[in-house]
């Protein structure tokens, strides 16, 4: 592979994933795993992908929509030359830039998204039972830029994980597939988050909400849904995850001094109302929002919302009140 210069007809691996709308790792496994290599690269050894090469893993990525297994389509357009039917490939700065800075801009599906709409989706539950991670990942990312965070949560990613937890309790097993579901669906809303960032780039000015769930609370994947729901909408993000003491999210509330503080309880037993009574009290203050079923089987209190789009509609309300 000889080296080129770095022209406005290349991509970085970023870049070019960003354009495909896949994970920037994928496609370096990809390169790894099939040969899925760049033209060239640049004079310092930077992998560079030029208008082929996306031509080649657009047809790919066709065949994997379509139900071709990965090492399949891989195979099938490896040696292959595409034509060029989309827009000549920009550089890899013009591809980042220009974000929408707008504060209260809603989240719109990109352009890929929109055209695969009319596509019938894969079964997300089979693809975990055939422990086909990378296609799961690709799918789970599909989802959230198809639809965006919230309905895609609702409709595809939550269910997802209510069936392979079903799966393990009815049959005492299958607990790889419910670790793969779940690192997928982590993996593509960390990635959708970031995406989200760079075009609705939030306002400095802006003051953040902190996402929390408390010590005894293990299950964050709530959080991370939510935190790419607020991306999408400029919001900027503190996520603190899982298993956090209230001292913990009380020295957090100090020093980034939120907007909004949001709290997650899958279960009763990790519902903390005492805890809670305890946090930090801030000036200016915020608005302390709690959310998961472990809350609704104490009484639904105060700042209790029920779903996701709520819960997106409260911290939004106290980031840009009025």
């Amino acid at each position: 592979m000889k080296a080129v210069q770095e022209t406005s007809e290349t991509l970085t691996v970023g870049a070019a994933a960003r354009r495909l709308g896949i994970a920037a790792p994928t496609l370096r496994s990809w390169e790894r795993r099939y040969g899925l290599r760049p033209s060239a690269r640049s004079t310092g050894g930077h992998r560079r992908y030029d208008a082929h090469d996306l031509a080649r893993l657009r047809a790919m990525l066709r065949l994997v929509d379509q139900g071709v297994p990965t090492a399949e389509a891989a195979a099938e357009v490896r040696d292959r030359d595409y034509p060029i039917s989309s827009p000549a490939v920009t550089s890899a700065t013009s591809v980042a830039a220009g974000p929408q800075k707008a504060a209260a801009a809603a989240f719109r599906p990109s352009t890929r998204a929109r055209a695969e709409k009319a596509r019938p989706p894969a079964d997300l539950f089979s693809l975990a039972n055939a422990m086909d991670s990378e296609r799961l990942t690709h799918e789970v990312a599909r989802s959230l830029d198809r639809s965006g965070a919230v309905d895609a949560w609702t409709e595809r990613l939550m269910p997802l994980l209510v069936e392979v937890g079903d799966q393990w309790e009815r049959t005492g097993a299958c607990v790889e597939v419910e670790h793969l579901a779940s690192d997928a669906v982590a993996g593509g809303l960390r990635y959708h988050t970031r995406r989200a960032v760079e075009r609705f780039r939030p306002a400095e000015e802006e003051r953040p909400v902190v996402l929390a769930c408390l010590e005894r609370e293990d299950h964050a994947l709530p959080l991370l849904a939510l935190a790419a729901a607020l991306a999408e909408r400029a919001v900027k993000v503190r996520t603190l995850g899982a298993a956090t003491p209230v001292s913990s999210l009380s020295m957090a509330v100090r020093r980034v001094r939120p907007a909004a503080v949001f709290v997650w309880s899958s279960a009763p037993e990790t519902a903390d109302l005492t805890a809670l009574k305890t946090l930090a009290r801030t000036r200016p203050s915020y608005s302390l929002v709690i959310g998961g079923p472990g809350w609704r089987a104490l009484g639904a209190p105060t700042g209790w919302v029920n779903s996701l789009g709520e819960a997106v509609e409260a911290l939004v309300a106290a980031v840009r009140p009025g």
